[in-house]
């Protein structure tokens, strides 16, 4: 018997130990990914002034909230060319605040998605979120997010993020510039309320909130739990981010504030992007830090942190190859993160631009196409350039890999 339990053990070693090594070589052979296409605007026009992309992939159709232009740009992602610019010129652009207040507090477009795969909500500099029907390419509705609440004295300030919860047909807004203190605001998307805001939170450490003293970032909406989760940059800070950020985990049947994840500063300074990962990962894109982090979606812990893939604003997951792409805005150079997220390990940093200002800082992809859209500003690059574009007037760079890394089964 002992014999063969040995021999059995032996069998075992000689088939299983070499397949296990090769995995381990297959997981070092990681996805490449580089830009292969580079999209130019029509006419031609410049890509310089820009703030949230979106890919709804049901539709087949990438948004880009295109400040420049003062338009959305509408990218079909199945031949990644422009189909239109949604509301070109009814946006406020780059234009400053009067009275003057942050550089980009009255700039718009910003945060841009689709409803329902029919909608294309878009917040803009003057505290609204105007609403186009996608069959018609036509504004059909402006939300002022100020009323009923008086919140925008003296000046109407930016919408900016959202996210949208398809199960309660709810939509949450940040308007995060607003004085004195940014607020959130909760929108239905159907019924007798559609389409006018329902209720407010203001962020001033009252009333069980947090004292949001460098605005509001990224909100998303969990499937897995049925909350929105948003990111706080910072509380009771000096405005800089060196004071903590949190996560708050939001209801949208009470759409009251129902946890608070504090987020440690040492891994996280400045948690800016968000993304709904597999399992139970969020991944937090931490914009004044070196690193990033991904915590529990239940407890707030953090359950790995990302060395030197830090300085992110906009950040994407894609289900269709189980990646995290973070656009490190705030990296010198300006970097394209790329993050294994069933592994948990970063692959691949690219550089997209030079450092500073005007920041390549926004990023979707394509889960069907497996297409990774980075829109580049003009003469701050060379990738347009290389992947057949136009250096000097900025594209939308579509980057791609060539050789597969299939992850593990979840």
């Amino acid at each position: 018997m002992m014999r063969k339990c040995l021999l059995t053990l032996s069998l075992y070693l000689i088939v299983i130990v070499p397949v296990l090594l090769g995995a381990g070589l297959a997981r070092a052979a990681d996805e490449v990914f580089k830009a292969t296409t580079a999209i130019t605007l029509p006419n031609p026009q410049v890509v310089r002034s820009f703030d949230i992309s979106f890919v709804d992939p049901v539709i087949g159709l990438y948004l880009l909230a295109d400040r420049t232009n003062k338009a959305v740009d509408v990218i079909d992602t199945g031949t990644n060319t422009v189909l239109t610019q949604l509301g070109k010129g009814l946006f406020t652009g780059t234009a400053p605040c009067n009275p003057p207040a942050g550089a980009n507090d009255c700039a718009g477009p910003d945060g841009v998605l689709t409803v329902n795969d029919r909608e294309v909500w878009v917040g803009d500099g003057n505290s609204t979120i105007k609403v186009f029907d996608l069959a018609s390419r036509q504004l059909t509705h402006t939300i002022p997010t100020c009323s009923p609440f008086p919140a925008c004295a003296p000046v109407a300030r930016r919408a900016d993020e959202l996210c949208f919860d398809p199960r309660d047909q709810l939509v949450l807004m940040a308007n995060d510039a607003a004085d004195p203190a940014p607020f959130i605001t909760f929108i239905p998307t159907s019924g007798p309320d559609a389409y006018t805001v329902v209720k407010t939170i203001v962020m001033d450490g009252k009333n069980g909130t947090p004292n949001a003293t460098n605005g509001i970032e990224q909100c998303q909406w969990s499937r897995r739990t049925g909350k929105f989760y948003l990111n706080i940059p910072e509380v009771n800070g000096p405005g800089d981010d060196s004071a903590p950020g949190a996560v708050l985990v939001i209801s949208p049947e009470t759409m009251e504030i129902e946890k608070t994840f504090n987020i440690d500063h040492d891994k996280c300074a400045g948690p800016q992007g968000m993304a709904i990962g597999p399992q139970n990962q969020i991944l937090l894109g931490c914009n004044a830090s070196s690193s990033s982090v991904i915590i529990n979606e239940q407890s707030g812990a953090i359950i790995r942190t990302l060395e030197n893939e830090g300085g992110p604003d906009e950040v994407w997951f894609n289900e269709g190859d189980d990646h995290y792409f973070l656009a490190r805005s705030a990296a010198n150079p300006q970097q394209l993160g790329v993050v294994d997220a069933v592994g948990r390990h970063p692959d691949q940093s690219i550089p997209i631009a030079q450092a500073g200002p005007p920041n390549a800082h926004s990023v979707a992809a394509d889960p069907v196409m497996n297409q990774v859209y980075v829109p580049i500003p003009a003469g701050h690059s060379s990738v347009c350039g290389s992947a057949g574009g136009n250096d000097a007037l900025g594209c939308i760079a579509v980057f791609t890999t060539t050789n597969d890394d299939p992850s593990p089964q979840k």
